[in-house]
């Protein structure tokens, strides 16, 4: 792949948290270049995905052609390489497997606390993948909803992270981002504030009209009618 690199940007909403023990402990250790671009890649799609204990299966990588695109191939097929280093990286202790039997394939967690809870979850039946969900890929990085409430709102406690999950399964990606925007913009920065502005979208539509009526939520908010949701 030809290298047209034009600078970083150092705008703090473009970053990605990588744990300060990959480059204490695992930069140093790693020689080969597709283990440590692998590594990379996981630990970016766990903190975009705002969970370190989402499921990464061989196929997930696959589907990711931009990632594929960067990773030194000689004579082996991709296929082979990509399970190569998985099995490395579960030797290294990086990363957990668990042999998902229902799906009959191997699931891999990092090696994290959040991580190993999950692996346990699934080894004892209680976690199922999730079938067709979209995974993150490299063609395509955008804020998600976990970024945006960290950097706009507050800190992503793992009640909050739980909350947001719950939002993502009943409302539509664009409602929650709009909701955080209107949250930021009238200075409520609470999530039962924005879970207010959803509730309301889904029960009586969204549309200009309930544009109207989430400023008269605002205001009633403001005079306390509202005065629960502030505190959290």
């Amino acid at each position: 792949m030809d290298m047209n690199f034009s600078g970083f940007q150092e705008n703090k909403k473009s970053f990605t948290g990588i744990p300060d023990q990959f480059f204490g402990e695992l930069l140093p250790a790693i020689k080969d270049i597709n283990e440590l671009k692998l590594v990379f890649y996981l630990l970016w799609s766990a903190y975009t995905q705002g969970d370190y204990g989402v499921t990464f299966t061989l196929q997930d990588i696959l589907l990711d052609e931009h990632f594929l695109q960067g990773l030194a191939i000689s004579d082996k097929d991709t296929k082979f390489l990509v399970t190569g280093l998985l099995d490395k990286l579960v030797q290294d202790n990086i990363l957990v497997k668990v042999n998902n039997e229902s799906a009959e394939e191997n699931c891999f967690f990092i090696n994290s606390p959040r991580g190993r809870a999950a692996a346990d979850l699934m080894r004892s039946g209680s976690l199922f993948q999730t079938q067709g969900q979209p995974k993150v890929t490299l063609d395509i990085i955008k804020p998600n909803i976990f970024r945006l409430y960290e950097e706009n709102i507050g800190p992503l406690t793992p009640l909050i992270a739980d909350s947001l999950r719950d939002a993502q399964e009943s409302y539509p990606e664009e409602w929650i981002k709009e909701a955080i925007q209107i949250a930021v913009a009238n200075n409520v920065r609470r999530w039962n504030y924005i879970e207010r502005i959803l509730s309301r979208w889904q029960e009586e539509g969204r549309d200009g009209t309930d544009r109207r009526n989430t400023q008269e939520d605002h205001r009633r908010y403001l005079k306390g009618e509202y005065g629960e949701f502030g505190s959290h």
